[in-house]
């Protein structure tokens, strides 16, 4: 099989598309398995073992250019995954489709080809949270969203989530990284945790003084740990981390780099503690060890052995969850319930449990 994923955006839908390409790739079925991504993303599929090549689309491309793409690209493959869903990608399948038509027609003798998609489960989203009807897993694991599709090329597909599926590349010129080896040199035996207090929307915020009383909570028994603070340029607010436990400490990276950088920088880290974001499906893919904070969304969920989850039983909350990404009003009387009812000693017997399940599997070998 010749293989296009199309996966154009975001961080953290990309990593867990990722195990897509690694179970085709593991399958032994297939010839090459290719990527069509958005050109900021790029960078993150390069030089992976699973992946031969990356097709970049410009973020400003007209629907001329993306359908010259489509056109130019459809001979190369006979299989298309639709990891996307999306108007752009429809565009990009629709054309695929007449151009395999057409070849069809001149030469009965071309391979039999095939497109799959990813659904977006609109209605059955809608039944879940709007009526809290059984419509969607519980836990919704989005990595195993992507294989449940290509399962109609590989019906025996077996799902596993105990392999690396990306590959940290060499930034041999990042400032960043320079700057964060020369600070670890000085503790190189010491456990580092990163830490992603931030979140695209608000709603998946675990509270910044949650934050700090884990690090506080944690450094009483382990005062030797470093930790790694990552964040966007927008998120300044949690500088006051850095001011609190100082830079022997804190390694602060929030807002100085790019999303390529802070993925690589979280493969330096021993463990990952993070709210429902990109960088928590980044540990997810890198197997290390991870907590993930979830509050009011239904699709952070990660899939390694060594990931845990911190969060407020459904059982206990019965607005949870109330929202697919945390962009939606939070309807509980104490805002946030969900994420302020999660104590750092709760994260910290997660963490623990992590680490411990790392231990048990590299014993096994």
């Amino acid at each position: 099989m010749r293989i296009l994923i199309i996966r154009f955006s975001s961080f953290g839908d990309i990593f867990q598309a990722l195990e897509a390409a690694k179970h085709l790739s593991n399958s032994n079925r297939c010839e090459y398995i290719d990527w069509l991504v958005r050109d900021d993303f790029s960078e993150l599929l390069k030089d992976q073992e699973s992946i031969r090549l990356v097709h970049s689309l410009k973020r400003t491309a007209t629907v001329f250019h993306l359908i010259a793409m489509a056109w130019r690209l459809s001979d190369k493959y006979d299989h298309v995954f639709d990891a996307h869903s999306n108007l752009r990608s429809l565009i990009v399948r629709s054309v695929v489709r007449i151009r395999w038509l057409i070849l069809r027609a001149f030469d009965l003798s071309s391979p039999w080809r095939s497109i799959v998609v990813r659904p977006k489960e609109r209605i059955r989203r809608f039944l879940f949270f709007k009526f809290r009807l059984p419509t969607l897993p519980s836990p919704y694991r989005g990595s195993e969203s992507y294989l449940r599709p290509i399962r109609k090329w590989i019906p025996d597909l077996e799902f596993g989530f105990s392999d690396v599926a990306w590959r940290v590349p060499q930034l041999t010129s990042s400032q960043i990284l320079s700057e964060f080896k020369t600070w670890r040199m000085k503790r190189p035996d010491s456990t580092l945790i990163a830490l992603a207090p931030s979140a695209a929307w608000p709603n998946k915020r675990w509270p910044v003084e949650r934050w700090r009383q884990l690090i506080s909570t944690w450094m009483l028994s382990s005062p030797e740990s470093r930790f790694l603070l990552l964040g966007g340029p927008e998120d300044i607010f949690l500088n006051t981390i850095e001011n609190e436990f100082g830079f022997e400490h804190i390694f602060n990276a929030v807002g100085r780099t790019s999303i390529l950088e802070s993925a690589a920088l979280i493969g330096e880290a021993d463990a990952v503690v993070a709210n429902d974001t990109g960088l928590l499906h980044v540990a997810d893919r890198l197997q290390i060890p991870s907590v993930a904070i979830i509050g009011p969304t239904a699709f952070g969920y990660t899939t390694s052995p060594v990931a845990r989850v911190a969060e407020i039983p459904r059982t206990s909350l019965k607005c949870k969850p109330c929202s697919k990404d945390g962009r939606d009003r939070c309807t509980n009387a104490v805002p946030l319930k969900c994420l302020v009812d999660i104590t750092p000693e709760q994260v910290i017997r997660e963490l623990h449990a992590a680490f411990d399940c790392a231990s048990q599997l590299k014993v096994l070998g």
